[in-house]
């Protein structure tokens, strides 16, 4: 009986730790991520109106380079505390460009305890699949619109805009462009946009 009572007792505690924990994670971001990462599911055009890109994009790319639980959440932490280009997953750092440090807002436990949380709840699967299902029809004549059999930045830049109700001035810069021209030529050829989208599609 005391064993039970014990067992009983630790799976009781165990429980509420866990509620506190989703609770405090939950206050955590939206005191101080949210107005950034809206966690609402929006359309493409509502996205030109944000400061920075929604959670559940942020989640796509990370899940898409990161399958490993582990390996996500130390980068979201890392990135969270000591973002940088180099480190960017998202297309979207040409519109928003690199997030500030939360290092002087945020404990690394906190982004922790935040990174662990959207790892779990991020993307939703509503979203993924409306994501996944929009890059169907993407080819790369569909980018390349001289049909020159090359992609400059330019009309990647275009196509990315056109793609998100943006306007193509609105693109502060060009980083995410030079990641995915693996020779750093200045163009995209066809096996690069292979890779890029072999990338994506998983």
């Amino acid at each position: 009986m005391k064993k039970f009572i014990s067992i009983l007792t630790a799976t009781l505690l165990s429980s509420v730790l866990i509620q506190a924990n989703n609770l405090n994670s939950k206050e955590i971001y939206k005191n101080k991520c949210i107005m950034c990462h809206t966690t609402k599911l929006i359309s493409r055009d509502q996205k030109k109106n944000l400061i920075g890109p929604p959670i559940d994009e942020v989640m796509l790319h990370v899940k898409e380079h990161y399958k490993n639980k582990e390996e996500a959440v130390y980068f979201i932490t890392d990135y969270i505390m000591e973002p940088n280009a180099a480190k960017a997953l998202c297309a979207s750092i040409d519109k928003f460009g690199v997030m500030p440090s939360m290092k002087d807002r945020m404990s690394l436990e906190e982004a922790n305890i935040v990174s662990k949380m959207i790892f779990e709840k991020f993307p939703r699967e509503a979203f993924s699949i409306s994501e996944k299902k929009s890059r169907e029809g993407i080819t790369f004549e569909t980018i390349d619109t001289n049909k020159d059999g090359k992609i400059t930045s330019k009309e990647f830049q275009i196509f990315r805009a056109k793609r998100n109700h943006m306007d193509p001035e609105s693109f502060k810069q060009d980083i995410y462009f030079q990641k995915i021209d693996l020779n750093s030529d200045g163009i995209m050829d066809k096996e690069e946009f292979k890779k890029m989208r072999a990338e994506r599609m998983k």
